[in-house]
């Protein structure tokens, strides 16, 4: 919308009756243009200013001229003798008054003494409205101006926190797509926390590896490192590890919410912590690999919440497999570890529900190529819920890509790729390394190479971990 007016910013401020969809466009307005919200916290500062004085000003004895009585008597030619300041200043002396009439000359004229008094008026009368909701709900990443803008319900902007190179770390989110910033209300008191993994404290980076949990008044009230030293396949490995991402939510059914940080250590290992909303460690997942979560949060499967996890497992010393997890997270209960990459010394944990590698196809194979996960995205299938994982190579040298689409169970409904691929296919087939119609029936058996671990060994089918 174009820039509102000074006088449309005032009325908003002071809460006169406007149209819905007026005070909607304004409140959409001022959370994008810098110039007019300074105006109106400028405007909400005078009137708060000026309500706060005429309150508290000094009572007396009214004087008979004053009075409503003798008022009649009194009645001032305002057309025909010059405005003087002296008779406002008696209202307020040197208060806030003084200079809103000085800033706006428009109130000379009788029709304006007229729209202040009805200003006046509606000052009077913020007493009894409700007292201004500071509940966060929203936080908006302002990289221009590398801070964190937290509104209210009512679109009302409440505090601003500086985060340097802000505008970095908002291009990091958008090519990983992952989020490092959250609202939630952790303790269950009905007012809303932020949570990130943005270096919000003093004299914390992005190397920290820290979640800050922010009040709703923009005070840091607790943070989680949830790194530690371990050690896997006789190997120790310090506290130096990344959040990759984190969810909250409600993931055992009992009403509260809870905290999953997933951090990697470089390469390996992956430790995926379960806390409750106080901060309090309830478990960890330990995987021997780079793991990364899809989205933030869990997908339905059934009455289970799930988290679907991807990335590489290091099971064997210099081999890497391209796989996909099923996660409960409500099963996160004390130390456990992988049943296929571990190697911790650890109990195998029972969220872990499905575990499915993808192998290089024959085309990557055929240029001695690794195929990487580079994203995952949850998506609506006909038959319910499902997600879909694009697979390139590593390195990256040759535009190899297909795009798998699976079920919440992990059974393969598609496989698709592109035409950069099938000219690559198109050089393997007189060699006879490939065979079949590109985007049909090699398609399928792309599909059918997806295997699936049981606890024991690996499936052609999808197994249920016991």
């Amino acid at each position: 919308m174009e820039h509102p007016s000074e006088h449309s910013i005032e009325l908003f401020v002071l809460r006169a009756p406007q149209e819905d969809s007026e005070r909607d466009q304004i409140v959409a307005h001022l959370k994008e243009c810098s110039g007019c919200r300074s105006l109106a916290d400028d405007a909400e500062a005078f009137y708060g200013e000026l309500h706060v004085e005429m309150l508290n000003r000094p009572a007396g004895s009214a004087h008979p001229s004053r009075s409503l009585v003798a008022a009649p008597r009194r009645i001032p030619e305002i057309f025909d003798m010059p405005f003087r300041e002296g008779s406002l200043s008696r209202v307020i002396p040197h208060g806030p008054l003084r200079r809103f009439v000085r800033a706006h000359p428009f109130v000379v004229g009788g029709g304006g003494l007229a729209l202040l008094g009805a200003c006046v008026a509606l000052i009077l009368t913020l007493e009894f409205k409700p007292a201004r909701d500071l509940n966060p709900v929203t936080v908006i990443e302002n990289g221009s101006q590398s801070t964190l803008d937290a509104y209210n319900r009512a679109g009302e902007r409440l505090w601003s926190h500086p985060v340097p190179h802000l505008d970095r770390y908002i291009r990091q989110e958008e090519s990983e797509g992952r989020k490092l910033l959250q609202v939630a209300d952790l303790n269950g008191d009905g007012r809303n926390e932020i949570i990130t993994s943005l270096p919000v404290s003093p004299g914390a980076t992005e190397d920290d590896a820290v979640l800050h949990i922010l009040s709703e008044q923009n005070t840091v009230i607790r943070t989680i490192k949830p790194g530690e030293p371990v050690t896997c396949r006789g190997r120790m490995y310090p506290d130096d590890y990344r959040i990759c991402g984190f969810g909250i939510g409600d993931f055992s059914g009992t009403g509260k919410n809870e905290i999953l940080i997933l951090s990697n250590h470089l390469h390996s290992p992956s430790i995926l912590s379960r806390y409750d909303g106080l901060g309090r460690r309830l478990g960890t997942y330990r995987h021997f690999g780079s793991l990364y979560m899809m989205g933030v949060n869990p997908v339905a499967v059934g009455d289970r919440k799930e988290f679907v996890l991807y990335g590489g497992s290091d099971s064997e010393e210099g081999k890497y497999t391209a796989v996909i997890l099923g996660l409960d997270p409500s099963r996160i209960t004390g130390d456990g570890e992988s049943s296929f990459s571990g190697g911790f010394g650890l109990p195998r944990s029972p969220a872990e529900l499905q575990y499915a590698r993808i192998p290089p196809t024959e085309v990557a194979r055929a240029y001695g190529l690794q195929v990487r996960i580079l994203s995952t995205k949850a998506l609506p299938l006909q038959d319910g819920p499902g997600f879909r994982v694009v697979v390139t190579t590593w390195p990256d040298t040759l535009p190899i890509y297909f795009e798998y689409i699976f079920r919440t169970d992990f059974s393969t409904v598609e496989v698709k790729s592109t035409n950069e691929t099938k000219q690559l296919f198109d050089r393997l087939a007189p060699r006879h390394l490939v065979a079949g119609s590109f985007f049909d029936d090699y398609m399928k058996v792309v599909a059918a190479e997806v295997r699936y671990w049981d606890g024991s060994r690996w499936q052609a089918r999808p197994a249920a971990l016991p």
